[in-house]
């Protein structure tokens, strides 16, 4: 059983930096257009270090001068150097070209949510040479209004990471450390994949939006860790695949978290160490079967409000888990409304392990998985 057998006129160039001829240029762009991602940027897919084109780091600084090492590749300096030059204006708009191939960038891009928009139109950015700490992405909304972030968005990307085993690296990541600022983002349109976190969410990151994004094969689709300062408040998700990744969602930090006719599928974790509030509404859960609980709540609260959860393959022969839901204290609890379930069997024959409750439909608490779903 699966899923399908149940469901039945151009802006002029504002941005041109030269190379060796003139090396004193640097990116601007007028204020009423926002910057144009100059064309310095390769995109062939190959790797294009600052070595290839500059005898020196001062001679590179001359042109990029946000560059740090030779090793800086080009297409990260020039789609950089867009971003800071749109920042300067007080706002814009960075287009990157899609050009068939990718772009290789070996460091991370800094852009802030609240004056900037970065578009792709389906442009790929591969950052397989991230190391350990690193982030593909950072929304850092130091220095900008408060507010406004209403008119700037991140859309049209494919983020390539170094893999899911490459530790601590994190394909989108929402921090600001300025009390009055935010990371507050529209991201729309998106690929993630291949990194150990494909989004993780840092101090002042809420109010935060996704859409039709694909957060996919990576050890942690979404992860919201312990310790934050200020952060949490509606983050949201619409019309999204999470998928192919060991976890699909860490709610430690204790986030308010919607899912909205969203795809979670094929991990062995769907939700794990929950401690805020989750609401799925009209989600579909397909997940192969589980050797653990699949959702797991420390002190939070998940709410299905229908949609279905199905443990494919139900002849598998593999350990079953002793639970469907786990939960570490009383006050947890899993609430469904309208929810289908297909094949939730367990070792032990109970939903639940632990001290918290599921509750269904009128709010009768049910603790054995007779009578949930169907046959």
């Amino acid at each position: 059983m699966n899923r399908r057998s149940l469901l039945g006129a151009a802006l002029p160039s504002l941005l041109t930096l030269q190379a060796r001829a003139q090396p004193a240029a640097t990116a601007t762009a007028a204020p009423s257009a926002g910057a144009v991602l100059p064309e310095s940027a390769v995109a062939d897919g190959a790797s294009h270090p600052l070595s290839s084109r500059f005898a020196s780091l001062a001679e590179a600084q001359q042109v990029y001068p946000h560059a740090t090492a030779l090793e800086d590749e080009l297409d990260w300096c020039a789609i950089q150097a867009a971003i800071n030059a749109a920042t300067r204006q007080g706002g814009g708009t960075v287009q990157v070209p899609h050009r068939g191939r990718a772009y290789v960038l070996n460091r991370g891009l800094t852009i802030n949510p609240n004056m900037v928009t970065l578009r792709g139109g389906g442009a790929r950015l591969e950052f397989r040479s991230l190391k350990r700490g690193e982030r593909a992405v950072w929304f850092n909304a130091d220095g900008s209004p408060a507010y406004g972030h209403e008119r700037y968005a991140f859309e049209g990307f494919e983020i390539v990471g170094p893999g899911a085993r490459a530790e601590g690296t994190a394909g989108l990541y929402f921090r600001s450390d300025t009390p009055s600022a935010s990371s507050r983002a529209m991201v729309r349109d998106c690929v993630v994949r291949g990194f150990h976190e494909a989004v993780l969410f840092g101090d002042r990151a809420y109010l935060i939006h996704f859409d039709h994004c694909a957060l996919i094969e990576s050890r942690f689709c979404v992860s919201c860790p312990y310790g934050l300062k200020d952060a949490g408040e509606t983050i949201s998700f619409s019309q999204c695949t999470l998928a192919n990744s060991y976890c699909l969602v860490v709610n430690t930090a204790g986030f308010d978290l919607k899912f909205v006719a969203c795809s979670l599928d094929y991990a062995q974790r769907v939700v794990w160490d929950n401690n805020g509030l989750i609401d799925m509404i009209g989600c579909r859960v397909e997940i192969g079967p589980p050797r653990d609980p699949p959702f797991h709540c420390n002190h939070g609260r998940i709410n299905f409000f229908g949609g279905f959860i199905l443990v494919t393959d139900p002849q598998n022969r593999g350990p079953l888990p002793p639970a469907f839901f786990a939960f570490n204290n009383a006050s947890a609890s899993v609430h469904l409304f309208s929810v289908q379930g297909w094949n939730w069997r367990t070792s032990t024959g109970r939903l639940t392990q632990g001290g918290g409750k599921v509750f269904r439909y009128s709010g009768d608490a049910i603790d054995t998985a007779e009578g949930i779903g169907h046959p």
